[in-house]
C-alpha cells in the first residue's frame, strides 16, 4: 500500500469536510464518486479492447490502471467519512480476505482428487442409468434412508464426473451449477441424516462443504466405494 495514499486521502476528505460540510446530501456524494471512478474504469477498458467498433481502441491498459487508481482513492476518500481509522478498517479488511484465502486453499488441497476417486467407478452411462431407475425407488420408497442416501451420493457423483469430462474437453455448458445443486443436495441429505456419512475432513455443516460442495461429493464416495 501506497505510503502517500493515507495522507493525502485524509487531506482530500478534510478539505472536503470544510467546503461542503458532512450532511447525509455530501457523504452521499461521495459514495457516487466511487460509482462514477468505476463507470470511468470500465469505459477505459472498453476502449481498451475496442468493443465499440464505431470508437475502435481508444484507451490503453495504462488507461485502465489509471482509471482504477482513481478508484481507490475517491472509495478512501470515502471511507474517511466512515471512520476515524481508515488504515486499521482497510487493514483488518486485507486480513480477513487472506484468512479466507488461505481456508480457501487449504480447503481446496484437502479434497481427494477426481482420478483417485473415480479410478474404479462404473462407464457414465451405466451410472446414469441406475440413477434413473433409482429415482423411481426412492419415490416410491421414500422412507428407506439407506437407498435415499446412495441415490443422492452416486446422482452427485456421476453430475461431477460428467462436469470433469467437459472441463477436460474444453467445453463450457453450464453443467457445473448442476452439479453443484445435486451435491448440495447430498449435503441437505446428509444434514437431515438420511444414511451414514463418512464427514471427514469436513461433515455435511462444515464451511468447507458449503463452499465445496463437489468436493464434499468426492470424499463421499471415495469413503463409499471403499465400502463396496
Amino acid at each position: 500500500m501506497s505510503t502517500a495514499l493515507w495522507p493525502a486521502t485524509h487531506r482530500i476528505a478534510t478539505t472536503l469536510n470544510e467546503a461542503n460540510g458532512t450532511d447525509d446530501k455530501e457523504i452521499s456524494t461521495r459514495l457516487l464518486k466511487v460509482t462514477e471512478e468505476a463507470g470511468e474504469a470500465a469505459a477505459a477498458y472498453i476502449g481498451m479492447t475496442g468493443q465499440n467498433p464505431r470508437k475502435g481502441i481508444t484507451h490503453s491498459r495504462a488507461d485502465v490502471a489509471d482509471e482504477l487508481c482513481d478508484v481507490i482513492i475517491a472509495a478512501t476518500v470515502a471511507l474517511h467519512s466512515f471512520t476515524d481509522v481508515a488504515p486499521a478498517v482497510l487493514d483488518a479488511k486485507l486480513h480477513a480476505a487472506t484468512r479466507r484465502l488461505h481456508e480457501t486453499e487449504v480447503w481446496l488441497t484437502a479434497w481427494p482428487t477426481p482420478k483417485s476417486v473415480y479410478a474404479t467407478a462404473p462407464d457414465i452411462t451405466e451410472e446414469i442409468g441406475w440413477t434413473t431407475a433409482a429415482a423411481r425407488t426412492v419415490i416410491t420408497h421414500s422412507q428407506d434412508d439407506d437407498m435415499s442416501r446412495e441415490y443422492w451420493l452416486r446422482k452427485a457423483a456421476v453430475l461431477d464426473r460428467i462436469v470433469l469430462s467437459y472441463e477436460a474437453d474444453g467445453v463450457p455448458n453450464g453443467s457445473d451449477d448442476i452439479a453443484a445443486n445435486a451435491a448440495r443436495q447430498l449435503i441437505a441429505a446428509d444434514r437431515e441424516g438420511h444414511g451414514d456419512y463418512y464427514g471427514d475432513p469436513y461433515g455435511p455443516d462444515d464451511p468447507a462443504s458449503i463452499a465445496h460442495p463437489r468436493g464434499y461429493v468426492r470424499q463421499e464416495y471415495a469413503r463409499w466405494a471403499n465400502n463396496q
